[in-house]
C-alpha cells in the first residue's frame, strides 16, 4: 500500500513509501549499495529510499548524480519518514515541492509506480525544466539510467 506526503499547495505526492521491496528492483544500483537490500519507498523526481534491514539504515539514491547519502538508523520507516522526508531542508532540496507542483500541474498526478521524468536526462544535456517532464515507470528509470552512467 502507498503511503503519500503532499506538496504544500495542492494533493501533488512528493514521494512514496512502499511495502520493502528487494533492491534488486534497482537493478545495478542494488550492487553499488549491497548492504541495503530493501528499497522503501521513491520521489515523484526518482530518488530513491534503501535501508539495511540489519542496522536499519536507510539511504537516499540520486540516480542522476550517481550517490547516495545515509541518513543514519531509523527504527521503523514512519520514523525515517518523520526525521528525512519531511525535514523542510531536505524537502527543498530533494523532494522540491514547488518543481514537483509545477511538473504536476502540466502532466497530473502520478499513477502507482511512476514518477516525473525529465527529458533528456540532465546528465546527457537536459535542463530539467518543468516543460521537459513526462512520467514513466520507477523501476524502469533505475535500470535505464544505471546503464546510461555505465554500471
Amino acid at each position: 500500500m502507498f503511503a503519500k506526503l503532499f506538496g504544500k499547495k495542492a494533493a501533488t505526492p512528493l514521494y512514496y513509501l512502499i511495502h520493502p521491496r528487494s533492491s534488486e528492483a534497482l537493478g545495478p544500483w542494488s550492487d553499488c549499495f549491497p548492504q541495503y537490500k530493501e528499497v522503501v519507498g521513491y520521489s515523484s523526481l526518482g530518488h530513491f529510499f534503501m535501508r539495511d534491514p540489519d542496522t536499519s539504515e536507510y539511504i537516499v539514491l540520486h540516480p542522476f548524480k550517481q550517490s547516495a547519502k545515509s541518513y543514519g538508523a531509523h527504527e521503523t520507516v514512519e520514523k525515517f519518514e518523520g526525521s528525512v522526508l519531511k525535514e523542510p531542508g531536505f524537502q527543498e532540496y530533494v523532494l522540491r515541492p514547488e518543481h514537483v507542483h509545477t511538473v504536476a500541474k502540466r502532466l497530473g498526478v502520478l499513477p502507482p509506480e511512476e514518477i516525473y521524468i525529465p527529458q533528456p536526462y540532465p546528465f546527457i544535456g537536459g535542463s530539467d525544466a518543468p516543460d521537459t517532464y513526462d512520467k514513466g515507470n520507477v523501476w524502469v528509470f533505475a535500470r535505464i539510467v544505471a546503464q546510461m552512467v555505465g554500471l
